[in-house]
């Protein structure tokens, strides 16, 4: 799913930014020194460094769904997961990759989520769509952050992207209620015997 994930968020930025693929490379790799030694293009680097359940937006309940030959089932909600992304920009000129980093945070300003036809997998069958998000703070989580990596500082956008993960087991429906059929049945029970009202006839029978 999360292969899926960093896809369609690829296909996304290359149709809003726009970021042509004969003109900038789009990677996920960790932006380390390493790595930004083999780039030779311009790039934009999204980073997946924390994923985890998104308890805002947990429901609870069961829901009916149909699948694709109308079979219907129960199943709780789907869960939603904060998948947190460091977006860098990467060329040769800062003054460039200043540009390319202001297209890329002004296309997920616009855009509060990941639109249907850019999804993939799985995550085109599932509802609600992902949505987009920039986390603030005061840049000291971004200075630790290249400090474990080992690279060198630049500046990056703390992007979240909440999606929905259909990971939940579904239970096949029964047959729908036609009527309620109310029957009384008899008491059969043994009459109930007041033992108090028994005594003080034996009692009286003696005297």
């Amino acid at each position: 799913m999360l292969h899926q994930l960093d896809e369609s968020i690829e296909v996304f930025l290359r149709a809003a930014v726009p970021l042509p693929a004969r003109d900038v490379d789009v990677a996920f790799d960790a932006p380390d020194g390493d790595w930004a030694a083999r780039v030779s293009r311009p790039t934009v680097n999204l980073y997946l460094w924390d994923v985890r359940p998104n308890l805002d937006e947990r429901y609870f309940g069961e829901e009916l769904v149909e699948d694709d030959d109308g079979r219907r089932y129960r199943r709780d909600p789907l869960p939603r997961v904060d998948c947190r992304y460091l977006v860098t920009a990467w060329t040769t000129e800062v003054r460039d990759e200043h540009s390319l980093l202001g297209s890329v945070l002004a296309a997920l300003l616009l855009h509060p989520e990941i639109t249907a036809e850019h999804l993939r997998g799985v995550l085109a069958a599932v509802r609600p769509l992902p949505s987009l998000s920039l986390r603030g703070g005061d840049g000291s989580e971004n200075s630790d952050f290249w400090s474990a990596l080992g690279g060198q500082l630049k500046p990056g956008l703390d992007l979240v992207v909440t999606a929905t993960v259909d990971a939940a087991a579904m239970v096949a429906v029964g047959p729908e209620v036609a009527g309620v059929d109310v029957r009384a049945v008899p008491d059969l029970r043994p009459p109930q015997v007041d033992e108090s009202r028994s005594g003080e006839s034996r009692a009286g029978a003696d005297g």
